[in-house]
C-alpha cells in the first residue's frame, strides 16, 4: 500500500498530470546563464580563487579531508565550507534565475539534481542546482519509494541531462582529463596513520562516489 497513490486515488488526481505538472513546475536555471556561471566556477577551482563545497561528517568534522584533497589535486588552497552548507547555492540560483524564495517564490527550495555536494566542481555547478517545490521534494531522494518515485525521478533526471548535457559531458571529460580517480587513490594512500583505517576507508568510499561520473541514462 502506497500512501501517495492512495492520495492522488481519493482526490482522482490522475497520476502522469501530477507527474507532468510536477515536472513542469520546477524551476531550471537558463542554459545561457549557467555558461557564464560555470566558466566562472572552473577559473577560480584552477587560479586558486574562493570555492566552496559541503560539510563531510559529524559535524563537518570531516570535511579537511575534502579541503587538503582539492589543494593537492587543483593547488587551491581557497576551498571553504559552505557556512550554512546551503547558502552559495541559494546565492547562485537567485543570481541565476532573478528569482528568491519567501519573495518571489513560496514553498520551493534549492535542490542538488544529482547530489554530489562535498565535489568542488558540483557544489557550485550552476547545471546541478534548480528550484524544486516543496510538494515533489519528497520524490527526489531516498526518503520516499515505490513506482511513483521512481517514475519522477526518471523524469526529472531526463529532463535535466537534456538540458545540461554539453555541461555533464564536460564535467565528466575533466575527471578523466585530470585522472582524479588516480589521483584520490593516491591521497587516500597518502593519509597513512593520519586518522584510523575505518575513518579511512569510509572517505575513500565517500570520495569515490562524490567524484564519479554523472551518468545520463537517455544517453547510454
Amino acid at each position: 500500500m502506497d500512501s501517495y497513490e492512495q492520495l492522488l486515488t481519493h482526490f482522482n488526481i490522475d497520476k502522469a498530470s501530477f507527474l507532468e505538472w510536477g515536472i513542469s513546475s520546477i524551476i531550471f536555471p537558463p542554459v545561457d546563464k549557467v555558461a557564464l556561471k560555470w566558466k566562472d566556477l572552473k577559473n577560480r577551482i584552477f587560479y586558486n580563487e574562493q570555492v566552496y563545497i559541503r560539510g563531510y561528517g559529524r559535524d563537518a568534522h570531516g570535511t579537511d579531508l575534502y579541503i587538503k584533497l582539492y589543494e593537492k589535486l587543483f593547488d587551491n588552497s581557497k576551498v571553504k565550507k559552505d557556512p550554512t552548507n546551503n547558502a552559495v547555492p541559494h546565492r547562485l540560483i537567485q543570481q541565476l534565475t532573478g528569482l528568491e524564495r519567501n519573495k518571489h517564490l513560496y514553498n520551493y527550495q534549492v535542490s542538488h539534481i544529482w547530489g554530489h555536494t562535498k565535489n568542488i566542481f558540483l557544489f557550485e555547478a550552476p547545471w546541478n542546482i534548480c528550484y524544486m517545490p516543496k510538494v515533489m521534494d519528497p520524490f527526489t531522494g531516498h526518503e520516499t519509494k515505490g513506482m511513483l518515485q521512481k517514475k519522477f525521478q526518471e523524469l526529472f533526471l531526463l529532463k535535466a541531462s537534456e538540458l545540461y548535457k554539453p555541461f555533464i559531458d564536460e564535467y565528466n571529460d575533466l575527471l578523466i582529463m585530470l585522472k582524479i580517480k588516480e589521483q584520490l587513490s593516491e591521497y587516500i594512500n597518502s593519509l597513512d596513520n593520519s586518522i584510523s583505517e575505518n575513518k579511512r576507508m569510509q572517505f575513500a568510499k565517500d570520495a569515490e562516489r562524490e567524484l564519479s561520473p554523472i551518468v545520463c541514462e537517455k544517453y547510454l
